[in-house]
């Protein structure tokens, strides 16, 4: 049943489920428009990345601790840990109905699988994990004894999830038939990043802080194949589209290594940012921006190191996000409650917009360029 209301939100009951509907919308484009949370103000702003505007705020009567964007389901997956639940928007519903997911456990972190399907759903305190069909409602997984304070990584088809756990220097992943695998990567309490996988999905790539090296882990044998040597204090890998690098941002010393996918080694080494926080690779892979921790911006060569245009943004920002077509940097930055825009082929400042919530979170897309988190 569907509930149209043209001129305002109403909150309405239906079988016993609180449905939110809002003024006529429809934002189901997975390219076009990105969502970010704004905890204090109980809403998910919806930003339209065609004309770079503020295109909406979608209001809820919990807050929404975190948003993730389904292309499949033409949803958003919205999080509310104080309540145990989770709000799925429809997308594609002109009134934007909201529905109510209650929970048996606390969404401390929620991660969408690569196809949209599935919903990973992860209780830190009670050391839960559950992966459920969100659309059927239906418990797929429900795993115990998961320890991780990173993000988790699906495989390339959402059968399998991975995740880090630093107490004891693993890597981990459980599939759907609850088939578990661990590897020990390094010495208990070590700075592990969470995974990130190849295009293909062949191997995993994880950093580790206190040891300055990459870990390449085969994905099929679960075996670890290669060491390699980065810069201080590597942070999470990030993949460019065509498959080719892995670039790590090294918070130590403020550079950047490019690692091949094929050799298996590095390309290079150099100085980028201050405490680099994300590199997005863009305009077709032969340009990455990194973005540093104080809100300092470089442009990359990818395939030659060679540093470009600089700029510096107001205060210090989230991880920035590409848009699928490759050609768009969006760049939340929190307080000052705008996301800030570049052109990743001109690799220039474009444009900024305002108007947001101050506390607002990284920014999420259902088609990115953002492939192996």
């Amino acid at each position: 049943m569907w509930i149209r209301k043209k001129t305002c939100r109403v909150y309405t009951v239906i079988a016993g489920i609180w449905i939110c509907t809002s003024a006529l919308a429809q934002y189901d484009d997975g390219a076009r428009y990105a969502f970010l949370a704004s905890p204090q103000n109980k809403t998910v702003h919806v930003i339209d990345l065609q004309d770079r505007t503020l295109a909406d705020s979608i209001d809820f009567e919990r807050v929404p601790d975190s948003v993730s964007a389904s292309e499949s389901l033409k949803a958003l997956v919205v999080a509310h840990a104080a309540a145990d639940r989770l709000t799925l928007v429809d997308l594609s519903s002109d009134v934007l109905t909201q529905y109510d997911y209650p929970l048996t456990m606390t969404p401390d972190r929620v991660d969408v699988s690569p196809l949209g399907e599935t919903v990973a759903i992860y209780d830190s305190h009670a050391g839960k994990l559950e992966i459920h069909a969100v659309r059927r409602r239906q418990l797929l997984l429900e795993a115990d004894d998961v320890n991780t304070t990173e993000a988790f990584t699906f495989n390339l088809d959402g059968s399998t999830i991975y995740w880090v756990d630093r107490s004891t220097g693993t890597i981990n992943s459980i599939d759907l038939w609850s088939k578990r695998r661990t590897l020990t990567l390094a010495p208990p309490d070590s700075n592990l990043s969470a995974l990130s996988r190849s295009i293909d999905g062949a191997h995993g790539f994880i950093s580790d802080a206190d040891a300055n090296v990459v870990y390449v882990v085969s994905l099929a044998t679960f075996e670890q194949i290669q060491a390699v040597r980065t810069g201080l204090n590597p942070g999470r890998p990030w993949g460019t589209a065509d498959g080719r690098y892995m670039l790590i941002p090294n918070r130590g010393d403020g550079t950047v290594t490019a690692l091949s996918t094929l050799t298996l080694q590095p390309i290079y080494t150099v100085s980028a940012v201050d405490k680099p926080i994300s590199i997005n690779p863009g305009w077709l892979d032969t340009t990455a921006a990194v973005i540093g921790e104080a809100g300092d911006v470089v442009f990359l060569s990818v395939d030659d190191g060679r540093l470009t245009d600089s700029f510096e943004l107001d205060s210090r920002p989230n991880e920035g996000v590409v848009t699928s077509d490759s050609r768009t940097l969006m760049v939340p930055v929190p307080d000052a409650g705008s996301v800030s825009f570049f052109d990743m082929r001109k690799r220039m400042f474009v444009s900024e917009t305002d108007g947001l919530g101050r506390d607002i979170g990284e920014a999420t897309l259902a088609i990115s360029n953002n492939l192996c988190h």
